[in-house]
């Protein structure tokens, strides 16, 4: 189970390692306003993930109704498909304690019993639309990789993993939870998950779990490009009475992963064939790395395998076209 962290300084360290992560085009002496403020700043355009980051102190503060705000970091986000003017409206501010147990703040930063950080979110989401519920993004991003969270005062909870810290495709996670938020708040309909991929029955890492999103979303981007989805309900059809294709994804290549995507291949196989008599086409999407280890061993599995390559934060498929045929 994740845990949030308290220490101060451990706490400072990981948002100098995040701010060190992070690129992005400077834009000087941009004005910042939202709903009760503005803010003269430097701000960072991430081009290719279509938005802008800035850190901000936040000093305590005292509201009109008697409660206090502690002292925290802010990190101010903005949704941006083009180069930022001189005005900009923040989309969503992911504020992080100083240090302590503190639940009043949406972002944490969190840690793996291997040591490793995340960039979390509580999932509690102001600035929204009147009617919506600070909860309600919860719902809109049920997808999302969510986990069970321990606060250092024993508390428990569950929190929303944006991304790993030491994830060299942070900027692209971090791009892709600003730009939900914008779909939050504009009031869109929620985009579900893409359905390409049976489940396995194991709960993988956090970082395999937001690499893996980012893989399921550019295989499906591979797949429309081709002209083969045809729809979220039934995953997609080929033209003719060539099988359907069934997809099992192997995130980080780990030896149970692996066990588990091969079984829920065989299984949605014999499903298939048990209940209406229909021919799949089972497919394993597994990094290119795994498969060059042994080789052999893959060559040897009853169906398709397609290797994936990471390009920037671009997952590339190598044999999708030969295994679709």
């Amino acid at each position: 189970m994740l845990r949030a962290v308290g220490e101060p300084r451990r706490i400072d360290r990981a948002i100098r390692r995040l701010q060190g992560a992070l690129k992005g085009v400077p834009a000087r002496a941009v004005r910042l306003t939202w709903r009760g403020g503005e803010l003269v700043t430097t701000i960072h355009w991430a081009r290719d993930d279509h938005f802008w980051w800035a850190f901000e102190p936040r000093a305590a503060k005292q509201s009109d109704g008697g409660k206090t705000t502690g002292a925290r970091h802010a990190l101010l986000l903005g949704h941006a498909a083009h180069p930022p003017t001189r005005r900009e409206s923040i989309t969503c501010e992911i504020n992080l304690p100083l240090g302590g147990a503190d639940r009043k703040v949406a972002g944490i930063i969190a840690a793996d019993a291997e040591g490793a950080l995340y960039l979390a979110h509580s999932g509690r989401m102001g600035g929204a639309r009147p009617g919506q519920r600070k909860a309600g993004f919860r719902d809109f991003l049920a997808d999302g990789v969510w986990r069970p969270l321990v606060w250092p005062d024993g508390a428990e909870s569950e929190a929303l993993i944006v991304a790993p810290l030491d994830s060299p495709r942070l900027t692209r996670l971090l791009g892709q939870f600003v730009d939900t938020v914008r779909r939050y708040k504009a009031g869109d309909a929620p985009v579900g998950r893409t359905g390409l991929c049976v489940e396995a029955t194991s709960v993988d890492s956090a970082t395999a779990a937001c690499d893996r999103r980012l893989v399921d979303g550019a295989l499906h981007e591979e797949l429309v490009k081709r002209g083969l989805f045809g729809g979220a309900t039934d995953l997609f059809s080929l033209r003719g009475e060539r099988p359907q294709p069934v997809f099992a994804l192997v995130a980080d290549g780990r030896a149970e992963e692996l066990a588990l995507a091969v079984g829920a291949l065989a299984l949605a196989q014999a499903r298939a064939q048990a209940r209406d008599g229909r021919d799949v086409r089972p497919i394993l999407i597994a990094p290119a790395a795994l498969v060059a280890r042994d080789d052999a061993a893959f060559q040897a599995l009853p169906f398709a395998c397609v290797s994936f390559r990471w390009r920037g934060a671009r997952a590339i498929f190598d044999g999708l076209d030969d295994a679709l045929a």
